[in-house]
């Protein structure tokens, strides 16, 4: 049995089997998980990555497979860390909220895939609450409390993380100060 995906655009997957259930399980796993690891006869792993439903954390998922991290990359996460936490105690935020976490967590994952902040703010609370634990309206209403206790209370919350990611792009150099 086969199965194959012709989109225009899309890269395309074969899975060929003589078990309807084994193509269930496969595309099961890749709707869970997101990324299928498999290895080759060589022990080298292929990594086959599912962007039916979150196109935006592919790019994300991909980068973030390699387990092994250097010496380098451990000293620019830190260092983007403090970036974050320095960005947003300058506005005032307080670090032991929930919604400055949450914050914090979309900055940081924003930064560090290179991709812009997330187009809606239920896209944020979805993504970044599901670590936590949180319902969507749980991360908005944490957020906005977050965003209330800091200096600035009169913006809107799609504007305050895109305030902090460009300040903190800024400090990393990846902006430029001008714009």
């Amino acid at each position: 049995m086969e199965n194959r995906n012709w989109n225009q655009g899309s890269v395309e997957m074969s899975v060929v089997c003589s078990d309807l259930s084994l193509l269930e399980n496969i595309n099961l796993l890749l709707k869970q998980k997101g990324v299928i690891a498999v290895e080759d006869e060589m022990g080298v792993l292929h990594y086959i990555v599912d962007g039916r439903s979150d196109r935006g954390s592919v790019a994300g998922r991909v980068t973030a497979i390699n387990p092994a991290k250097t010496a380098g990359q451990e000293k620019q996460e830190a260092y983007l860390d403090l970036c974050i936490k320095t960005v947003l105690r300058e506005y005032g935020f307080d670090m032991s909220l929930m919604g400055t976490m949450l914050i914090y967590k979309s900055v940081y994952k924003s930064v560090k895939r290179c991709v812009p902040a997330p187009a809606t703010m239920k896209s944020m609370y979805i993504d970044t609450g599901k670590e936590l634990g949180l319902t969507i309206e749980q991360s908005e209403r944490n957020v906005r409390y977050a965003i209330t206790k800091s200096s600035l209370k009169s913006m809107r919350s799609r504007a305050v993380v895109k305030c902090i990611q460009t300040r903190t792009e800024r400090r990393l150099g990846l902006r430029d100060p001008l714009d």
